[in-house]
């Protein structure tokens, strides 16, 4: 992987010192290597991770007449099959490199080229005499790209840390924002928690010229259940398309590693790999915790024995504030996601011994891996009853459990039902996920907060949501759009890059996602049973134990620490923080609330 930087500014054109500086908070995301070109009103920067042709990649690149210039972060996996067809057709290559490949075939098919790139990327091309700027970002968003725009000036990057540097954005703290944040964990795209920052979306190109910037969208999730095979045809073509996902994303000049949790998705990437390796031994790795509710470990020893894979396990203790402290850093803006913790601690040791890491995100968005979208589908079989009579029986169940209970207990289930029971459509979404309800929001906050126009800002929400129509399948599509890009990759890109490890994701092939979105939901979730598509389509492939066991996902016990160890460093930060002395939060509101 690699970080990327730039600026458009005829105001005052760049020089090297600032490119230097938009450069230096991208190092980690690229230790290997450094480049610079300025000329005139545009400059740009890159930092590498070098991956693919060590030796000639370095950036930024240029075509052969040097109108052209890129700075590129990513991996596409069929570049050498592109790069065949382009050499086929004339163009002369400098490197070996999948960089390169993209701005041949820009030159050949302009944006049109988005459509026939596998991989994971964020990049920028420059038309150097005219100063006219393309953007571009992978279809889900696994690569991150920022920017900023004020009249003639433009700048972009991997990061808002980048973009701090510059004195004509605003970096002021946007309100809704933060309200976002609460609501969701994250700061949803196309918002930063900066005024002057943006977020290019996933799936959309946008072209800077003549002091304007549009975005176009080029590809979007939409689950469309239209699979015109039975399941024993779905099954097979699975099978066959993940298995190829997995030999493309193989393919590296540096050393190769898998994620082990000893879950069902990345399970499956470890077998489908040490398939294609053959002899070789698949360089496995795995992290535990003291904490045996949250340990893994015996899940992930069983499948590396049953691969003859070659195992590499640590015990981690998470439960450290100063690291926590510092790994928010490496986020840039607001994330609460708890499972960057384990992530990033995975994340570093496994680049102890490996460049590159393939792992199984994104299976439980595609393939119905989530509790709670079997929660929506029940209520969805409550619509039959009157709203009246749902408010009624809700009332009563709420009456009659106890007030406090474990969220996946059976009571716990019980009260999640009947919570959601009585709403539809957005209500019941916002519901289901909000992690802090609206009212306890607004009984913190501050003045700061009194002029914002305060509503949730995925613009998609009421769109696809509209009405008390909206089911399970518009579920899941919202949150291939929104949640898979902005939390889950989020997570694996930040805190993998905060050691310099290249994570590939083979579940998020366009081959693997075009077929997921095709099918219909029965062969994802049916029942009782997630996932079900998978555990069928590659059954004997793995322990019978691993099929059978449900879902653990990658947590840690914050609200424990949050009352023991890390009680006091917290609230600390919150009562006494800039936050609350500038006038975000009210901290008589926040000290009751910490209290409780």
């Amino acid at each position: 992987m690699c970080g990327i930087a730039g600026v458009i500014d005829p105001l005052d054109p760049p020089n090297r010192a600032l490119l230097e500086r938009l450069a230096k908070p991208l190092t980690r995301r690229g230790p290997d290597d450094f480049g610079v070109f300025q000329e005139g009103q545009l400059g740009l920067a890159h930092r590498r991770l070098s991956v693919i042709d060590v030796a000639g990649g370095k950036q930024p690149l240029f075509n052969e007449d040097r109108t052209l210039a890129l700075v590129y972060n990513g991996e596409v996996y069929d570049f050498a099959r592109l790069r065949d067809r382009l050499t086929g057709r004339g163009h002369v290559f400098q490197t070996k490199t999948d960089s390169e490949v993209l701005l041949h075939l820009y030159e050949d098919k302009g944006p049109g080229m988005l459509a026939e790139l596998n991989g994971m990327f964020a990049f920028a091309i420059c038309h150097i005499p005219s100063g006219e700027l393309f953007l571009a970002r992978d279809r889900l968003g696994q690569k991150p790209l920022f920017y900023a725009h004020e009249g003639q000036r433009f700048a972009f990057a991997s990061g808002p840390a980048s973009l701090r540097p510059l004195d004509w954005v605003d970096l002021e703290i946007e309100p809704a924002a933060v309200h976002d944040y609460l609501e969701f964990l994250y700061v949803p795209t196309p918002r930063s928690i900066y005024r002057g920052i943006k977020k290019l979306p996933p799936g959309c190109c946008g072209r800077f010229k003549d002091g304007r910037f549009e975005v176009q969208r080029y590809w979007q999730a939409e689950l469309r259940g239209d699979y015109p095979g039975s399941y024993a045809d779905a099954q097979a073509e699975l099978a066959s398309t993940l298995d190829a996902a997995v030999k493309r994303r193989l393919v590296a000049d540096v050393p190769l590693g898998l994620f082990l949790s000893g879950g069902l998705d990345s399970g499956l990437i470890c077998a489908l790999a040490q398939h294609e390796l053959g002899d070789i031994p698949a360089r496995t790795f795995s992290i535990g915790f003291p904490d045996p509710r949250y340990d893994e470990r015996k899940y992930a020893e069983t499948v590396a024995r049953h691969l003859g894979a070659e195992h590499h396990f640590l015990e981690v203790n998470p439960n450290d504030f100063e690291r926590l402290r510092w790994l928010v850093t490496q986020f840039e803006e607001p994330f609460a996601d708890s499972s960057m913790l384990p992530t990033a601690m995975l994340a570093e040791f496994t680049r102890s011994e490996v460049t590159v890491a393939l792992s199984g995100d994104g299976a439980d968005e595609l393939f119905g891996g989530y509790y709670r979208y079997r929660v929506y589908k029940l209520c969805e079989l409550l619509k039959v009853c009157p709203k009246a009579m749902r408010r009624a029986v809700r009332a009563m169940i709420l009456k009659l459990l106890p007030p406090m209970t474990e969220e996946r207990s059976l009571t716990g289930k019980l009260r999640r039902l009947a919570d959601l029971g009585d709403v539809d459509g957005l209500e019941r979404y916002l519901r289901l996920i909000s992690r802090f309800p609206e009212t306890a929001r607004r009984d913190i906050y501050g003045e700061r907060f009194e002029a914002a126009a305060l509503r949730p800002s995925l613009d998609t929400l009421e769109e696809k949501l509209r009405g008390d129509e909206a089911g399970i399948n518009q579920i899941m599509e919202l949150e291939l759009n929104s949640y898979l890009g902005d939390d889950i990759l989020v997570k694996v890109d930040r805190a993998s890059m905060a050691y310099s490890l290249e994570v590939r994701s083979p579940f998020l092939d366009p081959a693997v996602v075009e077929l997921a979105l095709r099918l219909p939901y029965r062969f994802k979730q049916h029942g009782s049973r997630r996932k079900r598509i998978l555990s069928d389509a590659f059954k004997g492939l793995l322990p019978p134990e691993i099929y059978a066991r449900h879902k653990m996902g990658f947590g840690v016990p914050v609200a424990a620490w949050l009352r023991g160890d890390w009680r006091e460093p917290a609230t600390n930060l919150l009562l006494d923080g800039r936050m609350t002395a500038d006038g975000w939060f009210r901290r008589d509101r926040l000290e009751a609330m910490l209290q409780a």
